[in-house]
């Protein structure tokens, strides 16, 4: 029986075919592996993960083999050698992708591909490289090394048999496996099948993830227009409805009283790039991190919490100017801002506007306006004017190295700005200096040389010295201006730093400190302990006394008596409100 099988196989199997296949095969099971090594999935993985992976990649390659061949006239190597070069690059963005937004790439992020132009963005992307990258060179390599030699032979023989018997085998070790799974569980096959291979769309919205580690990426991005579509506007049911207006309404936990004193005109928001709360107070060297900083911590009349715990999804920084200006938690399954920038939002400019209508309001950004939609975003959240690098070298006739400001030039020019301002205003200040690569350093005098630190982070403690100076500066001219004391002042970060681009993963606390001057907040009535991101939004209305029926999903945090604000739940409504456009029908 086993001498016959193996005759079928050497009869009917073409190995050419089949090696130059599975090395398409062996592009997208390598992505799989490293995203699973680097990232992980949201569930984990489960018993049954590794059969429907290699099922899903199957798949894969198949429908891009069966494309390819239709497209080439019905050239089968020609079929196969775009197969493989479609699954070598597609492995290959995803990883480099993967392990700086630590997501598979979606139909939203490759929208967003003309952030590549972004020097940050850029940088960031060549410094993610790692020995074992050297797969793909390597595979490549030997692919057209193989096909080359292998010239002569007849691909198309036995051909379909030959990917017959090998979607046989796989699909036999599937069954098997489920069928073992099912049997030490109460589930029946076909509910496991169902839950693994066929998730419903609300998978994908849950574990983005695991969604394409189960199901593969044609099946992911065939989906995604129908579940996730730009254009699609979600369809709420009134029962939905009236959960979201009974949530957002109810202000036990999103009102208390006015804090801010009455002279306090302006509004300043300084958004400090990958920042984190263990940098406040650290000293190494017998040196300060961050001394500007440090003293506004010391200052009672300072509201400061170091407790806050970062709520950005794949947007990164996109999501943390979102969170903080709308109240609103970012989409968990594609780019925010790429749906956002084409639907009505309630922002903090245009409720700061309702109480006083004078207000102008500006963004000042270290970047390009189109570097995650910030032109589109500027203009959704109420701001007047969006202020990039375009501008200051327009302005100031000074040519920035890399398109992208630093620290030093963000805040020389926002002191231009303020300077300039006759009315109350509404500044939000974007930093950069602190974004990764951590390969250098700025220049800014400030030395570390403790030898038991990564390079790395020391290169970034460093840029954050250099903040902190620029931070400092800029506060001092403040005073100096006169606008210090009739300003409103926060100070937070967009989110944490990425742990693994300066070689310290899970050595250090994700927590973001969150900075209040000059809002009137009594530190023993209001809550210092854990918050989130969200609650940022809720509590500058709060402390403005601004009154709206919108005040974001966020809990105020000069309540005492604070609860947490992050649910599943919330985190439902959120997308519920982004996905149905919701506020096109609403009033602020």
């Amino acid at each position: 029986m086993e001498l016959k099988a193996l005759q079928f196989i050497k009869k009917n199997i073409n190995y050419c075919f089949l090696t130059l296949l599975m090395m398409s095969m062996a592009n997208l099971l390598f992505m799989h592996y490293q995203f699973l090594l680097t990232v992980g999935l949201e569930s984990g993985p489960n018993n049954w993960g590794p059969i429907d992976n290699l099922l899903a990649c199957l798949i894969d390659i198949s429908v891009l083999l069966l494309a390819s061949w239709i497209l080439t006239c019905f050239r089968l190597r020609m079929a196969l050698i775009i197969t493989f070069v479609v699954t070598w690059l597609w492995s290959f963005s995803n990883i480099f992708y993967s392990r700086f937004f630590f997501r598979y790439l979606t139909l939203s992020a490759i929208g967003q591909v003309g952030n590549m132009t972004d020097s940050t963005v850029t940088n960031s992307l060549l410094e993610g490289f790692q020995i074992i990258d050297l797969f793909y060179p390597l595979m490549a390599l030997l692919f057209f090394f193989l096909n080359r030699r292998k010239r002569h032979c007849d691909v198309k023989q036995k051909s379909v048999s030959t990917i017959g018997a090998l979607w046989l085998c796989v699909l036999s070790m599937v069954l098997a496996i489920h069928s073992l799974y099912a049997f030490y569980h109460k589930n029946s096959l076909m509910c496991e099948l169902k839950k693994s291979i066929f998730s419903p769309s609300m998978d994908d919205i849950l574990w983005p993830n695991s969604t394409v580690y189960h199901k593969g990426t044609v099946r992911k991005l065939f989906l995604e227009p129908l579940t996730h579509s730009v254009s699609a506007r979600q369809q709420l049911s009134e029962e939905q409805k009236r959960e979201i207006e009974e949530e957002y309404t109810d202000l036990s936990q999103r009102q208390t009283h006015r804090t801010v004193p009455e002279y306090v005109k302006n509004t300043i928001f300084i958004l400090v790039e990958s920042y984190m709360t263990s940098l406040i107070d650290q000293i190494i060297d017998g040196k300060e991190i961050t001394p500007n900083l440090n003293k506004l911590k010391r200052d009672s009349t300072i509201y400061y919490n170091g407790n806050m715990r970062p709520n950005v999804s794949i947007g990164r920084s996109s999501d943390g100017q979102l969170i903080y200006m709308c109240g609103l938690l970012p989409l968990r399954s594609e780019i925010t801002v790429s749906k956002a920038k084409d639907i009505s939002l309630i922002g903090l400019p245009e409720l700061m506007k309702m109480a006083n209508p004078d207000l102008y309001s500006y963004t000042i950004i270290p970047n390009t306006p189109t570097c995650w939609e910030q032109q589109s975003m500027t203009a959704e959240y109420g701001f007047d004017r969006l202020f990039s690098v375009f501008d200051y070298e327009a302005e100031t006739r000074f040519s920035v190295s890399g398109s992208c400001l630093n620290d030093e030039q963000v805040f020389s020019y926002a002191s231009q700005k303020d300077k300039q301002n006759s009315k109350p205003f509404l500044s939000l200040i974007l930093t950069v200096s602190t974004h990764q690569p951590y390969n250098k350093h700025e220049e800014c005098g400030f030395n570390i040389s403790d030898s038991r630190l990564p390079q790395k982070y020391k290169n970034y403690l460093i840029n954050c010295h250099y903040a902190d100076i620029q931070i400092g500066k800029y506060l001092d001219w403040l005073r100096h201006s006169g606008l210090y004391d009739n300003s409103l002042i926060v100070i937070t970060s967009d989110h944490e730093p990425p742990f693994n681009f300066m070689d310290m993963v899970d050595k250090l606390s994700s927590n973001l400190p969150l900075f209040i001057i000059n809002g009137g907040i009594s530190n023993k009535d209001a809550w210092t302990g854990e918050c989130n991101q969200l609650d940022v939004f809720t509590t500058i209305l709060d402390i403005l006394g601004i009154e709206s029926q919108w005040r974001g999903l966020g809990h105020t945090l000069l309540n005492k008596n604070y609860k947490n604000s992050v649910t599943e739940k919330k985190q439902m409504m959120s997308e519920w409100i982004i996905n149905s456009d919701y506020f096109s029908e609403k009033s602020p």
